[in-house]
């Protein structure tokens, strides 16, 4: 297959009018063999397929409470959508429940689905109360690397991203353990100070997740974990870019501060994402989504409704320039994920997942692995 006259997004995240040449893999960009199959992207935009880190459900179904058909409902809805890459995250739960979901994602990256499965993201279970956010607190636990290197085997290589609060007890010692096995530590549902966090930091966490919600907050006498992540050039800050997480002003200071290649978009999706408004039950506790917003019972938000399309398109309309909006939902989150090698931009070699947008940056196609799946 041959995408000819769109422009396409190279590996230095800068659009330039050429064509690229596939099959399961990207052959070549610029130089097309004699290939009898072309697809005209004429007027539109080649990028590559989106890679979400953090998201837990879609469609009614989520990973935590699986069923056999979970994964492939949710790789389905959010291929169609532009996310062609996966890090499924696991909730906080009873460690026997986390390590069973996590084993059902290992087991399904095994099978061909629309969108793959190239990870798991423990969310949890090392959390602070105070900053517990949708998830129950008799899910949540003191850190351990005993634990944790029981959650990590469970994975076999594929825990690749793991949120905890690093002020708690055994907490630093926890993180020192798993940046050692390669996991990136990201702090989140933390109270910790902002000289805590900066400890962290200089243990081996590398990440903030969904930055600013579910953490000691930004102020001027106390900066917390958003002031020390704003103040660490390594430190990778997750966003959720749906505009009620986190006002639209706020998303482009962050840009201002930390840059693009510092920003990592997520959806933090749950059960309630493409379904009409409705209750979910949800890992022991009940959601109501309502105008597309998700909620506990007691008016806690409890993650997202969007895709991360959805988020460009968002970025797009408040300034951001077009490469680096795709930048934040692609390369980025493959670089947390460990996965950069095969997903997160059109290079040479790489996994041939590749969107074609029109200028409104709605889909006209979706190849994932070289196939077309829409």
């Amino acid at each position: 297959m041959v995408i000819k006259n769109g422009l396409v997004l190279n590996s230095n995240f800068v659009f330039e009018k050429t064509e690229i040449e596939f099959d399961e893999k990207i052959l070549s960009i610029g130089v097309a063999g004699s290939c009898c199959e072309v697809f005209d992207a004429e007027n539109c935009y080649v990028v590559p397929g989106l890679v979400d880190t953090h998201m837990h459900a879609a469609v009614g179904e989520t990973f935590i409470d699986f069923n056999h058909d979970t994964a492939r409902k949710i790789c389905s809805f959010e291929a169609e959508r532009g996310t062609t890459s996966l890090v499924p995250a696991i909730s906080a739960a009873p460690e026997e429940k986390m390590k069973a979901a996590t084993r059902y994602i290992v087991e399904k990256s095994k099978e061909a689905l629309d969108a793959k499965l190239l990870g798991v993201h423990l969310e949890g279970p090392f959390f602070a109360q105070k900053y517990k956010g949708a998830h129950l607190p008799e899910n949540i636990r003191i850190p351990s690397t005993e634990e944790a290197s029981r959650l990590v085997a469970a994975g076999e290589g594929m825990v690749k991203i793991i949120t905890m609060a690093p002020e708690l007890e055994n907490g630093f010692e926890t993180v020192e353990w798993l940046a050692g096995q390669g996991v990136t530590v990201s702090v989140g549902h933390s109270d910790a100070s902002y000289d805590q966090a900066l400890e962290a930091f200089s243990r081996g966490a590398t990440q903030t997740t969904h930055t600013f919600n579910a953490m000691s907050s930004l102020n001027h006498r106390a900066p917390g974990i958003p002031g020390a992540a704003m103040l660490s050039e390594n430190v990778q800050c997750e966003l959720i870019c749906d505009f009620f997480h986190i006002h639209k002003d706020i998303v482009k200071l962050m840009f201002k501060i930390k840059g693009a290649d510092k920003i990592t978009m997520i959806t933090d999706s749950e059960v309630g994402t493409g379904m009409p408004d409705g209750k979910f039950e949800v890992n022991g506790r009940t959601l109501t989504v309502s105008d597309g917003k998700t909620f506990t019972e007691d008016g806690t938000i409890a993650g997202g409704t969007s895709v991360l399309l959805d988020g460009v398109k968002n970025l797009v309309s408040i300034g951001i320039p077009l490469e680096q909006a795709l930048k934040t939902a692609s390369i980025n989150g493959a670089k947390a994920a460990h996965i950069d090698s095969c997903v997160g931009s059109l290079e040479q070699g790489k996994d041939a997942d590749i969107l074609v947008l029109d200028r409104n940056l709605d889909i006209k196609a979706v190849f994932v692995n070289g196939q077309k799946i829409k």
